[in-house]
């Protein structure tokens, strides 16, 4: 009777090894899962920052270039002004 014991023991003891084993390693796997999707968020969010900024600089550039053209045709006009005066 104590070996059986002893042995219902050590099965029991085997089964939450391996029981052990493999939570460790189905959280291993989480973590892993987890650091991939953080990895990739963080890519996705870089191109958004880079784009926005691209985006911004061809706004600030597209803004510059419409004061100067706006700036020239009053300059002309009143250059046309001063001519048609004199």
């Amino acid at each position: 009777m104590a070996a059986m014991a002893l042995t219902l023991t050590i099965v029991s003891a085997q089964d939450t090894k391996k029981n052990a084993k493999e939570t460790a390693k189905q959280a291993g796997q989480t973590v892993d899962a987890a650091a991939d999707k953080a990895g990739r968020e963080t890519k996705q969010a870089g191109r958004k920052v880079s784009r926005a900024a691209k985006n911004t600089g061809e706004d600030i550039k597209d803004g510059t270039n419409k004061a100067l053209n706006k700036a020239d045709r009053k300059m002309k006009k009143a250059e046309r002004k001063l001519d048609n005066s004199n």
